[in-house]
């Protein structure tokens, strides 16, 4: 028996036993077997039939004639909604919702649980605009709603209102009374990156600069800080960025630093370069050395590559770490082929929070919308057990 099912079944039980306890208190003892037939009955008994009988579409149509019959039962209405969404029976869960919004003897209270819940069937069914339309309804009835503003704030964000998302951010401090500056500095570094693909230097540098107010260990806002002081020019400024990100970040992330750092040929060639054999020499990280030389094949060939492998004197790597370099090579036999093919498919960053895979790096996980969580797969782990994510 579906869960499906079972959960309806949990419902009629819960209706029946309610009406039995209801009908015992208006009647006397002695006249039980007098009393008439509560209408509401008559359809319970057959939904409950229908569900014995595996015909759920039958059993729920006779829940909702129960949960017509009379005011009382609009609750039995909001959870029968509940079910239709869980089953992604969004249009039913939608009319439940808004007949109930429609009745003028429903309280304020399940008018506020009704607008909750059409932005829950629309937000599931990805009608984005409606969800937020009764999310702030819901909000404007109970400002402090944390579902609700939650909700809202997934729907800023899977949509790339930043500005919008960073309010609500700040709104949930508030209403939570902690702070979420770490959040809220990856909701502003995103404004950042924005502004410079539009060319806006001078907002980009500022976004960026509050970025690292809110959140000093914030890798993106400090990649984006280091991309703009290249960009300007300001080499030796650049070279102070990227100590300081070696300095404030986590060390999981510190194998971003090579691609950063290689974004401009000239400023690589100048520093960037000599920058990084400083850092190998003292501390021998080697995801960043495997990184770098990825991207020495990608900017300069793969001899350059080459050259630089035998000069970091790579050693003791890990079956992961031989099959990417394995895959940088040119073709030249059946196990450099498989190596690119395993390569172009294969996951290279997992959410230390919820697990799951993503072959770039992202600063939000899809699937726990954590911000800053992704970090490099290393050692043996090849194709592991968590939820990928293309």
């Amino acid at each position: 028996m579906s869960s499906f099912i079972i959960a309806l079944m949990i419902v009629a039980v819960a209706i029946a036993v309610a009406l039995i306890w209801k009908n015992r208190d208006d009647f006397p003892q002695q006249d039980i077997e007098e009393v008439p037939e509560d209408i509401r009955v008559s359809p319970l008994l057959r939904g409950i039939n229908y569900l014995l009988s595996d015909k759920p579409d039958r059993a729920l149509q006779e829940m909702v004639q129960v949960a017509k019959i009379r005011s009382e039962s609009a609750e039995v209405y909001m959870a029968l909604g509940e079910m239709f969404r869980a089953q992604g029976e969004y249009g039913r869960a939608v009319r439940i919702h808004q007949n109930i919004l429609a009745r003028p003897d429903v309280s304020p209270e399940l008018h506020f649980q009704a607008y909750v819940a059409l932005g829950k069937d629309f937000q599931t069914g990805g009608l984005l605009d409606r969800a937020l339309k009764h999310y702030a309804k819901a909000l404007a009835m109970q400002t402090d709603h944390l579902s609700s503003l939650y909700a809202c704030l997934r729907i800023r964000e899977q949509s790339h209102e930043w500005d919008e998302a960073e309010w609500l951010v700040s709104r949930l401090e508030q209403v939570e009374n902690q702070s979420y500056h770490e959040h809220r500095a990856y909701l502003k570094a995103e404004m950042s990156k924005i502004a410079m693909e539009q060319s806006d230097l001078a907002l980009s540098e500022s976004l960026a600069i509050e970025a690292l107010k809110l959140s000093p260990a914030c890798t993106h806002a400090h990649l984006l800080r280091l991309r703009q002081l290249i960009q300007a020019g300001e080499h030796e400024e650049a070279v102070k960025q990227a100590e300081l990100y070696l300095n404030q970040v986590k060390p999981e992330h510190h194998m971003l630093l090579p691609e950063a750092l290689m974004l401009d040929s000239k400023f690589y060639h100048a520093h960037g370069e000599k920058f990084l054999y400083d850092k190998w020499e003292k501390r021998h990280d080697v995801e960043v050395g495997v990184r770098w030389v990825e991207q020495v094949t990608k900017v300069d060939g793969v001899k350059s590559a080459k050259t630089l492998k035998d000069k970091l004197g790579l050693k003791d790597l890990s079956l992961r770490h031989e099959l990417r370099l394995a895959a940088l090579d040119e073709v030249g036999n059946n196990l450099v082929q498989q190596a690119k093919y395993w390569r172009l498919s294969m996951k290279l960053f997992a959410c230390k929070q919820c697990g799951v895979q993503v072959h770039d790096m992202r600063w939000q996980c899809p699937k726990c919308t954590t911000w800053g969580s992704m970090e490099p797969l290393q050692g043996s782990h090849i194709f592991g057990e968590e939820q990928h994510v293309n």
